[in-house]
């Protein structure tokens, strides 16, 4: 089982979340090949012209250090990838517009296990991996990038299964979930929509969540304050030191380990072992609030259904 995770977690790594372009310098005229940050359309925005995703990343030529600003425009169909400062400059790119056909029902269909114990054996895997993995040197160095990443992905995953396993099941937290957000408040909605799916709005939120970054720890906070009145930090030090690990899963992501200023980021093991006291904190502030709301549900149920 180690060995499988470990194949899983470098397999992860190698699949590149971003997009990978290949151009020629417009200065010098040396290759320049990288992933930049992708661009998805929002298939649930309304009008569709509101769902055309974008995304900017900056590349330097290896060679002579020009800076190659490239736009990714995602419109329903297609992807388009310029350089604003050489438009004419062709950039090669894979469209993967369509990759991921059937996903959407994939997701329709996808059912959270028990939030806490996925999470709870996510990281006794995650802990084996780093204290058993024989491997040293730039090899160690990869691995640790690896489990950092992994780390904030499992806390992904257990913040959004958690609010899923609650609002498909409590439409007053469903209720305060929309209200939380602008994107599901705002959202234009076709009474015809509604008609034709007696469950439209748990089906359009609970995609919204599956499909929702929640790294993005100041937004998944507004969330949890309205479903289930509960801070996700136990302290503003803990905070802090979220935002730095948010910021160094992004330079590891989107900038191959290194800084805006081209420094690479250091990981150590003492690194990944305080991200995991960090996530636990979280998760274990979370449970108790949930502990609490699954007791006053419980009662509230009893109080509904005794005669006296």
């Amino acid at each position: 089982m180690l060995g499988a995770l470990l194949s899983q977690i470098k397999e992860q790594l190698l699949q590149h979340p971003g997009l990978r372009v290949f151009f020629g310098c417009r200065k010098c005229d040396e290759p320049v090949e990288d992933y930049i940050e992708d661009a998805s359309f929002d298939w649930t925005a309304e009008p569709t012209s509101e769902g055309i995703g974008t995304a900017e990343t900056t590349l330097v030529c290896p060679k002579c250090g020009t800076e190659h600003v490239l736009v990714v425009i995602a419109d329903a169909g297609e992807k388009r990838v310029y350089l604003p400062r050489a438009p004419d400059l062709a950039v090669l790119f894979h469209d993967n517009t369509h990759d991921h056909d059937g996903y959407d029902e994939f997701l329709a269909e996808y059912e959270p296990y028990e939030p806490y114990e996925v999470y709870s054996q996510s990281i006794r895997e995650l802990s084996e991996i780093d204290m058993n993995a024989p491997i040293s040197g730039t090899a160690k160095a990869a691995l640790l990038k690896m489990l950092h990443l992994q780390c904030v992905a499992i806390l992904e995953a257990y913040l959004s299964d958690r609010l899923i396993s609650v609002v498909s099941n409590d439409d007053d937290k469903l209720t305060a979930l929309i209200g939380s957000s602008d994107a599901l408040r705002n959202k234009e909605v076709k009474l015809i929509e509604i008609a034709k799916q007696p469950d439209y709005l748990k089906r359009i939120t609970k995609a919204f969540l599956q499909r929702f970054s929640f790294h993005d720890l100041e937004k998944a906070a507004k969330f949890y304050k309205a479903v289930l009145h509960v801070d996700l930090y136990s302290s503003d030090a803990n905070k802090s030191e979220m935002d730095e690990v948010i910021q160094k899963r992004h330079h590891i992501v989107h900038r191959n380990g290194r800084d805006n200023d081209g420094r690479a980021v250091l990981i150590t093991s003492l690194d990944v072992s305080r991200v995991k006291q960090l996530i636990s904190d979280i998760v274990e502030h979370i449970e108790l609030a949930y502990v609490e709301y699954r007791k006053d549900r419980y009662f509230d149920d009893i109080d509904d259904v005794l005669p006296f």
